[in-house]
């Protein structure tokens, strides 16, 4: 029995990637006539049909839109596919997502894939909130693309991140308000641009409130880091009144080690985290105040966003999501009395 042929038969007949060839043989992207014309004879003379799957409707569109992700464990990309597919949904579109593992050549093969597929434009949701080089424009073959949590770096790309220095700004602002003046925050590595931007926004309110931080310090985004940056703290004469924590991990084993050293969470030190992960905020105790990043709401903008570019009507630039403080028992501020007529509002004013 003959064997079937393929479109990545046709491909490597015409020396063309398999998403070239898959929009000359469906009659999109920006390829040459030349190009377009030699696939559709290679594809003629093989005596190829594309798959009945791949129906396009009228305007030459499959509906499809895929999301490639280096997210292994689905916190970052689950939510923001829960979004991507209702706004996608309510546009008769549905979202195909492929796992790159955070390696570059298994990115470029599912984006390969994708295209193969004919899907109509892709989201590139990352994990990191580190800038990331665009889509060789040879692999993105002309499709509309957004990039999600992690931006590109060419600005005429149409990103959407965190707004990680607003975060840091309500933290500072929160602490401030509930009483609390020996404020230490505790980040991951440094050169994760949330930890710079989170940082930042935090030390500039301190700083408008004539606060300075008790103690900066970073280190891994972990459980591990978060306690041992807790016996750091211990060591010093002066103890925090406040610990901002620049995720829920670093958050809960910093919780945990107070705690066993005698110190009330959060009537001597309150804490805040960032993520919002249930599985870390809601199952301790106390519960854990933190940042929810609202990537359901990135998802979905990025979702209209990419819309609009398929319909002509591209975004550039980057785009800001903003954070919401979902307050839980370790900052209960009933639980320790603010100071009253401090002007610390005055100052930031």
């Amino acid at each position: 029995m003959a064997k079937k042929v393929t479109l990545h038969d046709i491909a490597i007949a015409a020396n063309v990637a398999d998403s070239t060839a898959s929009k000359a043989l469906t009659g999109t992207g920006r390829i040459s006539a030349e190009t377009r014309r030699r696939v559709r004879d290679i594809a003629a003379q093989f005596g190829y049909a594309r798959p009945a799957t791949k129906t396009r409707t009228g305007n030459g569109r499959t509906g499809l839109i895929g999301i490639v992700t280096p997210d292994r464990n689905g916190r970052f990309a689950l939510p923001l596919l829960a979004g991507a597919e209702r706004a996608l949904g309510a546009h008769n579109h549905a979202a195909l997502l492929m796992i790159s593992q955070g390696v570059p050549a298994l990115e470029r093969s599912h984006i390969n894939q994708l295209s193969a597929q004919g899907v109509d434009g892709l989201i590139i949701a990352g994990n990191t909130c580190n800038a990331r080089h665009p889509i060789d424009p040879r692999i993105q073959n002309g499709l509309p693309t957004v990039y999600a949590y992690d931006p590109s770096d060419d600005p005429a790309d149409c990103s959407l991140i965190c707004d990680n220095e607003g975060a840091g700004r309500q933290a500072a602002e929160y602490l401030l308000g509930i009483g609390r003046r020996r404020i230490a925050i505790v980040g991951g590595l440094d050169f994760f641009q949330a930890t710079i931007d989170r940082e930042r926004g935090a030390l500039d309110t301190l700083r408008m409130a004539g606060a300075a931080p008790l103690l900066v310090i970073n280190d891994r985004w972990s459980e591990d880091w978060g306690e041992r940056a807790a016996q750091l703290l211990l060591e010093r004469d002066e103890m925090p009144d406040a610990v901002y924590c620049l995720n829920d991990e670093i958050a809960r084993g910093m919780c945990r080690t107070l705690q066993m050293h005698g110190h009330r969470v959060p009537q001597d030190i309150a804490v805040i985290g960032h993520d919002n992960w249930d599985s870390v905020c809601v199952n301790v105790h106390p519960t854990l105040t933190s940042f929810d990043n609202e990537l359901e709401t990135m998802g979905r903008r990025a979702a209209r966003h990419l819309l609009d570019a398929i319909n002509g009507r591209p975004h550039h630039g980057v785009f800001q999501v903003e954070s919401r403080l979902v307050i839980r028992e370790s900052t209960d501020a009933t639980r320790h009395d603010p100071l009253h007529g401090s002007g610390w509002r005055a100052g930031l004013e």
